[in-house]
């Protein structure tokens, strides 16, 4: 029987790919995702494959892949990609039908991937066309230019006019998949003993599901990373796209998610309330209490780092407790799990508990980690997300966050924190009867901005903001453009506040932010140039599990334009790297002939490394991080278990270490928010 994902299927167990001749390249296919054409649908739709190559050459070679589709077609050809020995390339292709069809249909096509001057894999692949059921789809990030897929299901009768439909997002599991996910929510497990990799491999050539009134998605995530920095970024991102381009009713949006998932499922939901009308975990990771990685690693630093504490704080999911108040919760955990303990979940009962909040956690005796096998069965839970309403737009806010990036909630966002770090609460009340919105209560709020569009308001309208038992003021909307705010002692006033030269929105550090937008890696080619190559695509390698991409650009290849529209990462000092030459009299970590000097501070630029992040002096904008002497080794599994979110503005240590904390820390923390040194 043929599988669906031809390619797929034999992708994830590795397939070797041989181009002969005097120069034989070896090459590993990783994956091969194809899109599934809708009826009446001629594209073109994003298709990619992702393979990696050895070679001793330090030097990227030419790839692409094309697709011709019948005999006598013209090859559909992809972009030439740079791709660089030893780790994942991704190679992205724009596939269209000559003409859409009318009824379900698949289609052979040949596919062929060139490497250098040499076609490296040629074989047929079968392109499938549908009305409804289950689809693969596959869009281009703006982190990276890299194509990523995901699942969705449309139900039938789709296309009836005028209709809106519920939308569940899925979160799979660490080393599962997308596809996997979804049939997995539908009540189709896996056989007894089967990993997921045997189970994509025994698809049908496309699984009927079961049929439901609603949309669902399963986002990839970029794999088996969890859903921090740009794992987020993947879910809001096909999470937009489906709601830009199919008819979802955006008071019906549920999410739930399972293992890595279920604690994907937590993060999104409690940092992004404003979007879910209902939250489903399941067998979730939630207390930071019980990371091996806290537990053994950073907790014994804690007296010494006081930044582990305001990690801790930040990412400890209890702490986002209140924000569940948006949503109904339904958790569900195995009572015999060995992977994930059923403690996460108590905690999280009491947490939510504390808040005034009741979330059912059901429980099921004598099974393991598999509770999304009970927890799915029929479909059920699918088919009770789907029912879960929400109001639209919010006519209740209560909300928490410590983080610009996740200080909004649909038509009102925290713009400045009185002590930026610390959490900030805030109570408002939207009456759209006479347009006034009351704020019953606010800690650590110094100015915020309204939303008018979110409220429905349009230009001209009038607005009236106010303090409950305290003054009030009237506004009057000019146009889409946030109303801005400041607040002070129960009082509130129009204006915003001067946002240059401290920590905002998309400016904010830590160093994982750097890689949670659009982000340039670049290289040296000064003296020693060479070696911040290496180093460069040692950062890269991310290991089988993670899906990640990045543009690698030498220093002399980084124009205005690139500075503009993203983060950089710097590989390098100031004699190998002209970027960090250019901007490292104004780095708060710089170069000083044999020294490096951080504050008051000075370390022998011989024996230690470190990693910064902080405003680009040639583009405020945006970040740049300096990673001088890199060695972390990130093929290993600590990369993705959530390691990134613990790592502070900046890090100094002795050479020698593969991991954080493998080697003497120097120093660590976070820059005050005016991105200075703090006391």
């Amino acid at each position: 029987m043929k599988t669906f994902f031809a390619v797929l299927a034999l992708c994830l167990l590795g397939v070797n790919l041989r181009a002969g001749g005097k120069d034989s390249i070896e090459a590993e296919l990783k994956f091969l995702d194809l899109p599934t054409f809708r009826t009446g649908e001629s594209g073109p739709l994003w298709g990619r494959v992702v393979l990696t190559y050895k070679s001793d050459r330090l030097e990227p070679l030419k790839a692409r892949v094309s697709l011709k589709i019948g005999a006598g077609a013209s090859w559909q050809e992809g972009e030439w990609i740079d791709a660089w020995p030893g780790i994942p390339s991704s190679l992205p292709v724009a596939i269209t039908l000559d003409s859409p069809e009318a009824e379900n249909r698949v289609h052979t096509a040949r596919l062929r991937v060139e490497l250098g001057d040499k076609v490296v894999l040629s074989r047929l692949v079968d392109l499938f066309v549908r009305e409804h059921g289950m689809f693969f789809r596959s869009y281009r990030s703006r982190l990276d230019d890299s194509v990523y897929p995901y699942a969705l299901y449309l139900p039938q009768g789709y296309d009836s006019p005028g209709r809106s439909w519920p939308l569940v997002v899925s979160l799979h599991g660490a080393y599962s998949n997308y596809a996997n996910n979804l049939k997995r929510l539908f009540g189709i497990g896996n056989r007894p003993g089967e990993s997921d990799e045997l189970a994509l491999r025994s698809f049908p050539t496309m699984p009927v599901l079961p049929p439901v009134a609603g949309i669902v998605v399963c986002p990839w995530g970029r794999g088996t990373m969890s859903y921090h920095g740009p794992g987020e970024r993947d879910v809001l991102d096909v999470l937009e796209i489906v709601r830009e381009q199919y008819a979802v009713d955006p008071g019906r949006i549920g999410l739930t998610g399972l293992s890595m998932g279920g604690n994907g499922t937590w993060e999104m939901a409690l940092r992004h309330p404003g979007i879910f009308s209902a939250a489903v975990p399941v067998c979730p990771p939630a207390d930071m209490n019980l990371s091996d990685f806290y537990v053994d690693v950073l907790s014994p630093q804690a007296g010494k780092f006081p930044f582990i504490e305001q990690i801790f704080e930040q990412n400890q999911i209890a702490n986002w407790a209140l924000n569940a108040k948006a949503f109904p919760i339904h958790i569900y955990h195995g009572t015999d799990d060995p992977v994930v303990p059923i403690h996460h979940s108590h905690e999280m009962v009491k947490a939510l508990a504390e808040q005034g909040i009741e979330a059912p956690l059901s429980t099921f005796d004598n099974v393991g980690h598999n509770a999304w096998d009970p927890a799915y069965e029929n479909g059920e839970t699918l088919r009770r997300l789907m029912g879960a309403v929400r109001e639209t737009p919010a006519r209740v806010i209560e909300f928490t966050t410590c983080r610009y990036q996740h200080a909004r909630y649909q038509w009102l966002e925290i713009t400045r924190f009185e002590t930026y770090g610390d959490y900030a609460v805030i109570n408002a009340i939207w009456n759209p009867d006479n347009k006034k919105i009351t704020l019953q209560k606010t800690t650590n709020v110094a100015a915020l901005d309204i939303y008018p569009d979110d409220l429905g308001l349009e230009s001209g309208d009038k607005l009236t903001v106010g303090f409950s038992g305290g003054n009030s003021i009237g506004l009057t909307v000019k146009d889409s453009s946030p109303l801005a705010l400041t607040v002070s002692c129960d009082k509130i006033r129009q204006g915003g506040v001067n946002k240059a030269n401290i920590k905002r929105k998309g400016v904010e550090g830590p160093i994982w932010e750097a890689l949670s937008d659009r982000v340039l890696l670049v290289f040296g080619t000064g003296p020693g140039g060479e070696e911040t190559l290496r180093r460069t695509l040692r950062f890269v390698d991310w290991g089988d599990l993670p899906d990640t991409h990045f543009i690698i650009r030498p220093d002399t290849e980084v124009s205005n334009k690139d500075m503009i529209e993203s983060h950089l990462v710097l590989f390098g000092d100031e004699r190998s790297n002209k970027l960090i030459a250019r901007i490292n009299a104004k780095a708060p970590v710089r170069f000083d002939g044999d020294k490096v000097v951080a504050g008051k501070h000075s370390y022998p630029r011989d024996e230690i490394s470190f990693k910064c992040v902080f405003p680009n002096p040639l583009e405020p904008g945006r970040l740049v991080m300096v990673n001088y002497a890199e060695e972390w080794d990130y093929s290993k599994l600590w990369s993705f278990q959530g390691v990134f979110k613990t790592l502070p503005d900046y890090m100094i240590y002795r050479r020698g270490g593969t991991r954080p904390f493998s080697t003497e820390m120097l120093a660590a923390g976070f820059f005050a928010e005016n991105w200075d040194w703090q006391d």
